[in-house]
């Protein structure tokens, strides 16, 4: 069967702030043997002109970077340039599980049986450095851990991610990546504002626009929650990835500019409809859930218990286990408090998760 979809990886060292290029590339090795038996070609573009891969369904393209990197322009860039008929957004710390890796075609021909506004997002664990290190494909072992409400191996989750699987003329006639979003985040959340505009999952709440980020799953609220009722189901049938951990220094020009990036989103999602502008198509119901959105939390832990994760023994989703205790619970606030400080003070009086 000929391969009908391009994976798309922006690899680019910005420094050696972030971690070593050697690190990097182990990183992107990981990233590109995960595909292996995925019926896909890989497209990176990079600024490294020694970069070589070696493998046959792999191709890389070199592109010079000038000013602060943008993941969204380079992603439009790749995009622009293929072929086929849908893509998988990626990343290059990204390794994916390999029931997801042996499904994406199934996963596929389901949304082009929908229709070209159906769309995939696939969540993510995100290892910690320790994990990331000798992390040798245990994916059910991270989950497991993770869902127990430890943090040893697993330092969060982000269900809705920009891990997505689209169709590649829609993502054009969309218009791609929004390139006002410079440096670190936005652009992906923004992106699949607009995809879910089109294939909407029921109807949006009214705290829609809230930008509030939260460690644990049932604390979402939002569009992070909207977005979540897409994901949430692929990750208990084992259709996920997760994220090897590298250095993310404040004062590197990429994560600088986190803050303004989050204030343009609000921005951008607290629009009214007119303030959109016209549709790019026509509305396409997601029917995953029958056009009713059921209380996320409710829904959550009775999806979970009937994947045979009973919450008692499992609140990862809601909250650590018992006796666990955050790590680098002072680095984190002060991180935020550099990034986003309106967050921060937030956050200060938002109650606990029961």
């Amino acid at each position: 069967m000929p391969i009908n979809i391009t994976v798309v990886i922006p690899f680019f060292h910005l420094g050696h702030e972030r971690g070593s290029l050697t690190d990097a590339k182990i990183r992107l090795n990981r990233c590109i043997d995960s595909f292996t038996e995925s019926d896909t070609s890989l497209t990176i573009m990079t600024n490294k002109s020694d970069l070589t891969v070696g493998k046959k369904n792999v191709v890389c393209k070199k592109r010079d970077i000038k000013g602060i990197f943008s993941p969204g322009v380079i992603r439009n860039s790749i995009i622009l340039d293929v072929t086929h008929d849908y893509i998988f957004l990626n990343d290059s710390d990204l390794v994916i599980n390999p029931r997801l890796s042996k499904e994406i075609l199934e996963q596929r021909n389901k949304v082009q049986k929908i229709g070209k506004n159906a769309f995939e997002m696939y969540p993510c664990l995100y290892l910690t450095k320790e994990e990331t290190e000798r992390f040798d494909g245990d994916f059910q072992g991270c989950l497991e851990s993770f869902l127990r409400g430890e943090n040893h191996r697993v330092e969060g989750i982000a269900l809705a991610s920009s891990c997505l699987l689209m169709n590649r003329e829609w993502f054009l006639q969309l218009g791609g990546f929004d390139e006002q979003f410079v440096g670190h985040g936005g652009e992906d959340l923004e992106l699949i504002d607009r995809l879910t505009r089109h294939y909407p999952i029921g109807p949006r709440p009214a705290d829609y626009s809230l930008n509030i980020k939260a460690q644990h799953p049932g604390d979402y609220q939002g569009f992070r929650r909207y977005f979540s009722y897409y994901a949430l189901p692929h990750l208990f049938a084992g259709r996920f990835l997760v994220h090897q951990w590298h250095p993310r220094p404040l004062t590197h020009p990429y994560h600088k500019r986190r803050a303004g990036n989050d204030q343009l989103l609000e921005q951008m999602l607290s629009r009214s409809e007119a303030e959109r502008g016209p549709l790019k198509g026509p509305v396409v119901p997601c029917n995953d859930l029958g056009g009713e959105l059921p209380d996320f939390r409710e829904w959550m832990i009775r999806l979970q218990e009937e994947a045979g994760y009973p919450v008692q023994e499992y609140p990862g989703l809601l909250r650590w286990q018992d006796g666990i205790k955050p790590k680098r619970p002072l680095w984190r606030k002060l991180r935020k408090l550099y990034l986003n400080p309106r967050a921060f003070f937030r956050d200060m009086f938002k109650p606990a998760s029961l």
